[in-house]
């Protein structure tokens, strides 16, 4: 019966052990069918970088369908090193590779060239003056109306800056990391005009708010300010430690939008990366359930920072084998696209379950975030069992008679099992 047949009834404020105070997530209103744009990536080296022999990255087959631009060498001081001269060599390889992928384009617009900022000499993460505001903002309109009418039809989404702090706040005073230090007022005014060339030049293009981190107090002071008229999308960067953390960060975000009659504006998670210890699996597991708990959740993209990072890629630096982590967003592309999303569940005894249906089977997500003990389920003897995997440890194999008698075993490294026809699934005590 599709949707209807979920493996069990979802009830809006059960509360789990592990993680209590989270509600569950509701199905999807209208019904969420996960697309391939939801998985997106950044890419450091689709072309090297220098000339000393690095490799570029090579493209995977057919696990991106969108892409971030940022840290590729292609900022406003790489495209224009001085005023007027462009060099569009680089941005345009890498916007002809995602088109020939097929992938979805997102650039980000900022940070200044040295010679246009405000505060050229002030220290910033990519040297001096990348975290101020342009000092002529005719620069900037130039600038962006070169990139736009350049790419029209091809970059779909334009992010207005990486990370900002704001010079409002006297915490956000400086602080050498910040990518942006000019005041919530000028970034505002950098949206209004970006705003004004988008509508000249690429009317479908997609300006979304600056990609806020960290709490969201510096978001609702921009939307305070009056950026929220500007923009037709929201980005933010999810980077929690735990299932938890990103939970809780993003009904913060969802609070602000609410709070400023912007829900109706499509969440784009510009960047998730999570640092690998150890082999890595780990960290891989945590991208794993990020990526389920963000599609439940709504977020239109996911994309992962980076693919070809030296701490939480991919691919090994030296190598360019896959990692853990590989292995968990293609195992969590292959779960979802396609999938009409039914609901997340938090277990009294610490599991999470995750439920959807495509083309008549039933999938069941299942882990538990604190991996020290495990939870088995049971599904009714009624049910066939089509396939059971690991999103991280593939080599670990599931006799599927054994779950349908025994249940399964759910730990950090999330387990999809598809099975029809759509019966109840019972707990079974730990």
């Amino acid at each position: 019966m599709g949707v209807a047949c979920a493996l069990a009834v979802l009830l809006p404020g059960i509360r789990s052990a592990a993680g209590a105070g989270l509600d569950d997530i509701a199905p999807p209103t209208p019904a969420r069918v996960v697309g391939p744009t939801y998985f997106g990536t950044h890419f450091h080296r689709l072309l090297p970088v220098s000339d000393g022999g690095e490799r570029a990255t090579p493209w995977p087959a057919g696990q991106i369908g969108a892409l971030r631009l940022w840290d590729s060498s292609t900022r406003w001081a790489d495209l224009e090193p001085s005023r007027g001269l462009f060099r569009f060599d680089r941005l345009d390889a890498y916007v002809a590779q995602a088109q020939a992928h097929k992938a979805s384009l997102l650039m980000v617009l900022g940070s200044a060239p040295r010679w246009a900022a405000a505060r050229p000499d002030e220290p910033g993460p990519y040297g001096p003056g990348s975290a101020a505001e342009p000092a002529n903002l005719e620069d900037w309109d130039r600038y962006v109306t070169a990139l736009v009418r350049r790419y029209k039809g091809r970059i779909e989404a334009y992010e207005l800056w990486n990370e900002p702090y704001f010079s409002d706040l006297p915490a956000d005073r400086n602080q050498p990391a910040a990518f942006f230090t000019g005041s919530v007022a000028s970034m505002v005014e950098l949206a209004r005009r970006a705003r004004a060339v988008l509508d000249r030049e690429d009317p479908k293009a997609v300006l979304l708010t600056p990609g806020f981190v960290g709490g969201v107090q510096r978001f609702d002071m921009f939307l305070r300010a009056g950026g929220g008229r500007h923009v037709g999308g929201v980005a933010y960067h999810y980077y929690a430690e735990d299932d938890r953390g990103f939970i809780e960060l993003h009904r913060d975000i969802r609070a602000v939008m609410a709070r400023h009659g912007l829900s109706r504006l499509p969440l784009y998670n510009t960047e998730s990366g999570f640092a690998a210890q150890g082999d890595g699996a780990d960290a891989a597991a945590l991208l794993a359930r990020s990526m389920v708990l963000g599609a439940f959740l709504g977020i239109d993209r996911f994309y992962q920072y980076a693919w070809d990072n030296g701490r939480s890629g991919m691919v090994f630096p030296l190598t360019l084998q896959p990692t853990p982590s590989a292995a968990a967003f293609a195992a969590v592309r292959r779960w979802l696209v396609g999938t009409t999303l039914l609901g997340c569940h938090f277990e009294p005894a610490g599991a999470v379950r995750c439920e959807g249906v495509r083309n008549g089977e039933n999938l069941l997500i299942v882990w538990r975030p604190e991996g020290n003990s495990s939870v088995a389920m049971r599904l009714q003897a009624s049910a066939q069992m089509l396939a059971a995997e690991h999103a991280v440890d593939r080599n670990r194999l599931f006799n599927l008679g054994a779950l349908l008698a025994n249940g399964v075993v759910a730990g950090t490294d999330p387990v999809a099992v598809w099975w029809r026809p759509p019966n109840s699934i019972k707990k079974v005590a730990p």
